[in-house]
């Protein structure tokens, strides 16, 4: 089997100060040829961390994906890093300069046209002359490869994101002998090229850009290491209400049966996600085979599954609500609007969910719920009692068919031994019939009230099933 490491190069990813989108596209995509991805890196903006990195991978995969550093600033240093590393020479190519040169003459002719369009519309403006004027033409000089020369470079202002020539001139080179893939919804070149048993691909960080590259290079990969006679698909299901190993215990004994399956377990807000990998000669076979996988895996688990890929609980819930034409109304303390929150963010939810009430305060129970103060007073406001009376509350004040009334103590303060941090009470009224749970959820405040919003959440589609 092929494998693969993908390296994500930037200093503002080691920070943390933006999100990698590209490692998990990348992933997804080797893994659908049937390349297995072992290890994802991130490096910063360092030459010699860089060259590291290249080489810890290269003596342990076949396929080393970077992805970022081939902009055109001192900070881009993902080519020069690959050439000190291979001891390869950087020399220009004809067609990325070229190319380069049509991409930006596109982008000034649409300037060009827009600023047609802003004089016509208001003749009356001082409007300022475009940035990239047929004037600025042939004064940046050309570049050289092959004995020959290119057309000269157009001069940009630092407005324009390249700052000039010599830029243009960065964005254009390769290693010797690398294959160049070319970019065309940007100016970055990428490069393939090999290091003895391992070849190593470098593409932009851009997502746009770095997507239609990579598909550009797979297609190429693909017919040179023969994959195209084998395919890995993945498929999430998705169950609460049953532990990670109750989950393990039902689905090992079945993963183990063939190799082309792996399965694997996630644990997050109290939801396990169950991840199947099918690997087959074809993506149908493949498609075919996680079909029987999920089937077996439900027939295992039962209602504990709630849904597949994207599909979350309050969307579980909101399918059943419409199925079944009811509506629901929540009354929520403790998790301050967040079983609300969710329910809201599934697109036609108005026609099933009539009303949302953060009741905090025991003075917003009584006047807003019509909860007892003498049960307030009794039982406290983080009692089963009152966690039922808001559910009969909200219920009557909405007229709604379902109705959950939750409380509890998120922490970290205002618990006592008696009623200890996690301890939520939540209850589901429908028809005469009120249920109610008592909970005692572990973690920080958040988890907490993700813990009791989700388990709200199951509690209906259980009732609705």
């Amino acid at each position: 089997m092929i494998t693969a490491e993908i390296i994500t190069i930037g200093t503002e990813i080691v920070l943390g100060q933006i999100v990698d989108t590209n490692s998990p596209h990348i992933a997804q995509n080797l893994s659908e040829k049937g390349i297995q991805v072992l290890f994802q890196t991130s490096v910063g903006d360092d030459k010699e961390l860089l060259k590291s990195a290249l080489k810890i991978a290269r003596d342990r995969v076949n396929l080393i994906i970077t992805t970022g550093g081939l902009g055109p600033t001192a900070n881009d240093i993902t080519r020069e890093a690959v050439s000190e590393f291979l001891g390869i020479p950087l020399i220009p190519d004809k067609e990325a300069y070229a190319r380069i040169l049509k991409y930006l003459g596109n982008q000034h002719i649409n300037k060009q046209d827009e600023y047609r369009k802003q004089v016509t519309a208001h003749p009356h403006r001082n409007l300022p002359p475009p940035l990239f004027s047929p004037s600025m033409r042939g004064t940046g000089g050309g570049i050289k490869g092959d004995n020959e020369s290119s057309p000269p470079l157009p001069v940009l202002s630092e407005a324009e994101g390249v700052g000039g020539g010599e830029s243009l001139r960065k964005q254009a080179m390769i290693p010797e002998g690398a294959l160049a893939i070319h970019n065309d919804n940007g100016t970055a070149t990428g490069f393939a090229l090999n290091c003895g048993n391992t070849e190593i691909v470098c593409l932009p960080g851009v997502p746009r850009e770095m997507q239609s590259m990579l598909n550009k290079y797979l297609e190429i990969y693909t017919k040179k290491h023969y994959l195209e006679g084998r395919c890995t698909l993945s498929r999430d299901l998705h169950t609460f209400g049953v532990s990670e190993p109750e989950v393990e215990s039902q689905i090992k004994e079945y993963a183990d049966k063939e190799d082309s399956i792996k399965v694997m377990t996630l644990v997050h807000d109290g939801i396990v996600t169950i991840n199947i990998l099918a690997t087959a000669k074809t993506r149908e076979s493949a498609i075919k085979l996680l079909d029987r996988i999920e089937q077996d895996i439900r027939k295992e688990l039962g209602n504990a599954v709630f849904g597949v890929g994207d599909e979350t609980l309050e969307c579980a819930v909101a399918v059943l609500l419409k199925k079944y034409h009811k509506t629901i109304a929540v009354a929520e303390s403790c998790t301050g609007g967040l079983v609300s929150d969710k329910l809201t963010n599934i697109p036609g939810i108005s026609e099933f969910f009539l009303e949302g009430v953060v009741a905090y305060s025991n003075k917003a129970k009584v006047e807003t719920l019509g909860v007892s103060e003498d049960l307030i007073g009794k039982y406290g406001a983080v009692s089963p009692q009152v966690a039922r009376a808001m559910a009969e509350g909200i219920k009557r004040r909405s007229s709604s068919d379902i109705a959950v009334g939750i409380t509890g103590i998120a922490g970290p303060t205002g618990a006592t031994k008696e009623k200890p941090v996690g301890l939520v009470y939540i209850a589901v009224a429908s028809g005469n019939d009120v249920e109610v749970k008592e909970c005692r959820f572990k973690g920080s405040r958040i988890d907490i009230k993700n813990f009791s919003a989700n388990t709200a959440l199951n509690i209906v589609r259980l009732l609705l099933l």
